[in-house]
């Protein structure tokens, strides 16, 4: 819904396509990324957060989310390909789902603060 803020939206988009998996009891859960709506905004949801098993799908970035950066967070990386083994999501898409890579850049563009303090 276009009517409400960034942060809203794009938590709902993350929820619905990585929620799923990227909560406390999913599949992902291992890498403590969650992004389930219920998920606090801290370190669980990405900000300045390590990954943990990524492998080559970090695309030699530092964090899931570099607040203010969304070319430097594995985030974007990984959602803007169409790689195998690197897309995220995994499975349901053959394609970049361009309106949704744009919404995750605009919230993390808008994220303040810096990652260097918490490396």
């Amino acid at each position: 819904d276009a009517k409400e803020g960034i942060n809203a939206r794009a938590r709902a988009y993350l929820d619905i396509n990585c929620g799923h998996c990227h909560n406390t009891k999913g599949a992902a859960n291992t890498t403590a990324l969650h992004l389930n709506m219920g998920a606090p905004a801290d370190l669980h949801l990405g900000l300045c957060k390590p990954p943990v098993a990524a492998g080559r799908g970090t695309g030699d970035f530092k964090f899931d989310i570099v607040p203010g950066k969304p070319d430097e967070s594995i985030l974007v990386y990984r959602v803007s390909t169409d790689e195998t083994g690197v897309m995220m999501p995994e499975s349901g898409r053959k394609s970049v789902q361009r309106e949704g890579l744009g919404l995750i850049k605009n919230w993390i563009a808008a994220w303040q603060g810096s990652c260097e303090q918490k490396s």
